[in-house]
């Protein structure tokens, strides 16, 4: 709630709204790749759920949060430019300090 009333006041709500919805694209893609990846991958696992009508919803999915990442890209470039570039450097960091 604080992180919300400090937004507001900074008056950077819309380009913060911006960012999230970058990460919920993000996210959006990442899950439909790992859904068909694992599919193919462990295709007798045990699943509790089934994507229906796979793998053509997943595709659908994926094919969709591409496009809308790619127009958020487009239409909001500096933004974009500046959430790439932290998705970038939270990886290296993570390459850097994690150890197996």
């Amino acid at each position: 709630m604080v992180i919300g009333i400090i937004a507001l006041l900074s008056g950077k709500t819309g380009e913060i709204i911006i960012l999230s919805v970058f990460g919920a694209l993000t996210l959006y893609i990442i899950s439909m790749i790992a859904v068909i990846k694992l599919r193919r991958k462990e295709p007798a696992l045990e699943r509790p759920f089934k994507v229906p009508f796979y793998p053509v919803f997943p595709l659908v999915a994926l094919s969709i949060g591409i496009i809308s990442f790619t127009a958020m890209m487009i239409y909001n470039f500096k933004l974009g430019m500046f959430y790439v570039g932290v998705l970038l450097l939270s990886y290296i960091l993570f390459r850097i300090f994690y150890k197996k």
